[in-house]
């Protein structure tokens, strides 16, 4: 479980890190706290995660929208267990909460 959470959190960065740095531009902190801080943002939901790759909305995560996340590449055939090259939100959900997916 988690490395699977380790996985959506990951996706999670890989898209949402180039937007973020995009729209700080080129701010720098005036100040580095060093001390640890407990996060108090939940961990990323494996449909917001869905949504945001699924960029044209249709549904399904297909090869070309899986390139935005090197670690979806990496486990895209794992992910797509009815192998048809697209991931679809039930194979998403039954990968990320151990069930079979229902199509």
């Amino acid at each position: 479980m988690l490395t699977k959470r380790l996985i959506c959190a990951t996706l999670t960065l890989s898209v949402l890190t180039p937007l973020v740095a995009a729209a700080a531009g080129a701010f720098v902190p005036a100040a580095v706290d060093t001390q640890p801080q407990r996060s108090t943002e939940p961990e990323p939901d494996a449909n917001y995660v869905f949504g945001l790759l699924d960029r044209d909305g249709d549904g399904r995560i297909d090869g070309i929208e899986a390139r935005a996340s090197a670690p979806l590449v990496k486990y895209f055939g794992d992910i797509d267990t009815d192998g048809d090259g697209n991931i679809s939100r039930a194979e998403w959900e039954a990968y990320f909460l151990h069930q079979t997916p229902h199509a």
